[in-house]
């Protein structure tokens, strides 16, 4: 979900008019989190779209995603919620969670890690907060990553989309601006993080990244649950490798109802996608809500066999790569 733009706008336009948007409610609530005493890091958004687009190449983005230490991430909570926020109640805890506010459509992604590092939470934000720039975003200063970080998170992000246009594009861009100390300080933050193998998968994915790649002596098999992400995509897999990589009963337990039974928000933005095809009654209020949570169990059935193959020889793969 993104802030609401007119219909019929021109791509270059809308792009523009959305990342305004955007900023604005980034200034709002790093304004808020600062007042509460959090320090909140902006990943990407302008800071990306500024290195890599010149002023007459706009680079779409559609939420505000703010990194916050782990200690921080209640507090960061509360003060979303106090700006209208409601988390949409992904069923996985991944390394952020989707806010929405649903006056304006607005859209926080509240990041605890990166996705693609293995390192702990408290590694990734001290190695992260270590060097930041400042940069004016909706009219307030906001720190934002360093140069290298920045280059290191385009492979991330291109590890985690796969073959998606923006992505690529985005690093794609980056390669050709970064120079080789750029990209060694790059990789010597992604060894820090746990993070190599999300960092050669995503330079993979580009033919000059490929090089890089190889220039770095990076491994070729990403661990499973990068390459569920950068591969072929599969749904449900990404969640099952997740749910088998926790090691007590309890906590699969808990992922397994959390992903057949999530928020009501969730399940609202998720009816949108996997019922369109539904007469749009079945869709709307509460009886809307009920059928979606009686229709999730079965679509998370259906998909599982193939699910479980990806997950089974994505292992497999990783395991031959060492």
């Amino acid at each position: 979900m993104e802030p609401t733009i007119a219909a019929g706008v021109p791509a270059g336009l809308r792009a523009t008019a959305l990342g305004l948007a955007v900023d604005t409610v980034t200034a709002e609530v790093v304004t808020a989190m600062r007042d509460a005493g959090l320090r909140p890091l902006l990943l990407k958004g302008p800071s990306v779209a500024l290195w890599l687009y010149g002023d007459d190449v706009p680079r779409p983005y559609g939420d505000s995603d703010l990194l916050l230490p782990p200690e921080s991430q209640r507090a960061a909570q509360d003060v979303l919620r106090a700006l209208g926020f409601r988390p949409l109640g992904y069923p996985v805890p991944w390394e952020s969670q989707a806010w929405m506010r649903r006056s304006d459509q607005a859209a926080v992604d509240l990041h605890r890690s990166l996705i693609g590092a293995a390192a702990a939470p408290a590694r990734v934000w001290e190695e992260l907060a270590t060097d930041t720039e400042t940069l004016p975003v909706g009219g307030v200063d906001v720190e934002v990553l360093g140069i290298p970080a920045r280059a290191l998170y385009a492979a991330l992000h291109a590890a985690q989309h796969g073959a998606e246009e923006q992505p690529l594009e985005d690093l794609g861009r980056a390669l050709r601006i970064g120079d080789e100390y750029c990209w060694h300080e790059a990789y010597e933050l992604a060894r820090r993080l746990d993070a190599v193998g999300a960092f050669a998968t995503g330079l993979r994915l580009h033919p000059e990244g490929a090089l890089l790649a190889e220039r770095l002596d990076l491994p070729a098999e990403p661990p499973p649950n990068v390459a569920l992400r950068a591969g072929a995509r599969v749904p449900v897999a990404s969640a099952l490798e997740h749910l088998r990589s926790e090691r007590s009963l309890r906590s699969r337990v808990r992922l397994l109802l959390r992903a057949m039974f999530p928020s009501p928000l969730y399940m609202r933005c998720w009816s949108r996608l996997q019922m369109s095809g539904w007469p749009a009654a079945a869709r709307s209020g509460r009886i809307g809500l009920w059928l979606a949570y009686l229709w999730r169990p079965i679509w998370l059935l259906v998909r599982a066999p193939r699910a479980i193959t990806a997950v089974r020889r994505a292992a497999s793969r990783s395991d031959l790569g060492r």
